[in-house]
């Protein structure tokens, strides 16, 4: 390669790096202040409704995430298969609650089971 070629792509490569810094800044910004939020969305709905927090820790899952499922039964059931539970094993955990009846939370949802 000549020198001409080499100088011209290491100036290319540069320039793109002077460029992409800050995009790549502001996007990891915009990632934890995503981050963040949801924190505190899930955080304000566990409190509401403790059930819906107690079922997303129980499963490993976002609350957010089950939100905005379009089939938040069918969701719930495929958290249930990946964590290895049955619907017994949840429903227990879930009454060890107390009132008000994590079962009248989830019926809201449309989750109860």
């Amino acid at each position: 390669m000549s020198d001409a070629v080499s100088t011209f792509l290491a100036d290319k490569l540069a320039e793109y790096q002077v460029l992409a810094t800050p995009l790549e800044r502001a996007q990891r910004e915009i990632d934890l202040s995503h981050q963040m939020i949801r924190a505190k969305l899930e955080a304000e709905i566990s409190e509401r409704v403790p059930a819906l927090g107690v079922l997303a820790e129980i499963l490993d899952f976002s609350i957010i995430d089950l939100l905005v499922a379009d089939d938040r039964s069918q969701f719930v059931n495929q958290a249930m298969v990946e964590s290895g539970l049955t619907s017994e094993d949840v429903v227990r955990e879930l009454r060890s609650l107390g009132p008000p009846t994590p079962h009248e939370d989830l019926a809201l949802l449309g989750l109860d089971t």
